[in-house]
């Protein structure tokens, strides 16, 4: 069974005069571990897709299936107890306090999530570990590159051990090394999640297990990275990505 099945789901935006598709008739499905890159052009529907994968924006045709149960039903409450359990977000923005130490600011979001006082040392520590920080602890996050402070944005996220694991745009303020040493380190430290990612360069391709090409709201390809080739439009794209400075 599935961790994630869409069936034909469709997502429009209405406003007062017009509707706009988001995403129309997608299939998919998501296995627990997969390392999954999404990439397409601007506003082809890839943070819809997304969206709607974590809770944060509903569908209107088509069912969408957590673990083998229907959503369609699923209220606002539901979708938050979900997005609380199962989903861990990582954003462009770090949302990190600079004047922080990376111990304080995981320890400030183990404070925030209700951690009992007497574990939180040692659980922070171990999520610094985790995410390859140790040696950073005691820096302050102003004094981080953007890949170190990506990454304890990450260890926030994993405090809570969601089963899956989003990326909209978290690594597209990146050069392409610090993408390249934060890629390798996700893999890594998802092992065991699944994580949905969205892809900008050649680089993040490579690192999946699977990519898929959004396009005006539909599927358009999906497959390895060496599948890739067969789609000029999108490799030429992402090849022009990966040469900017």
């Amino acid at each position: 069974m599935a961790m994630i099945k869409l069936d034909q789901v469709s997502k429009y935006y209405r406003s007062d005069e017009t509707v706009s598709v988001g995403m129309k008739n997608i299939s998919l499905e998501f296995e627990l571990g997969e390392f999954v890159a999404v990439t397409g052009e601007s506003g082809s529907g890839k943070s819809t897709l997304l969206n709607v994968i974590s809770g944060l924006d509903g569908y209107e045709d088509g069912e969408l299936f957590l673990f083998g149960e229907e959503t369609s039903h699923y209220t606002i409450a539901d979708w938050e107890r979900y997005r609380g359990t199962y989903i861990g977000f990582v954003f462009q923005s770090y949302n990190i306090i600079d004047s922080y130490t990376v111990y304080q600011n995981v320890m400030l979001a183990l404070e925030i999530q209700g951690y009992d006082k007497h574990e939180r040392k040692q659980r922070a520590l171990d999520l610094i570990e985790q995410v390859g920080l140790t040696s950073h602890k005691n820096h302050k996050a102003s004094r981080l590159s953007g890949g170190q402070k990506q990454r304890v944005a990450i260890a926030r996220v994993l405090l809570k051990a969601p089963s899956i694991l989003v990326f909209d745009e978290a690594t597209s303020s990146l050069d392409s090394g610090s993408e390249q040493a934060i890629l390798k380190s996700l893999r890594e430290i998802a092992e065991g999640h699944t994580s949905l990612v969205i892809a900008h360069r050649l680089s993040t391709i490579e690192n999946a297990d699977r990519f898929i090409v959004v396009d005006q709201g539909t599927i358009v390809a999906s497959g390895k990275h060496q599948e890739l080739l067969a789609h000029q439009g999108i490799y030429s794209e992402l090849h022009r990505q990966q040469c900017k400075p």
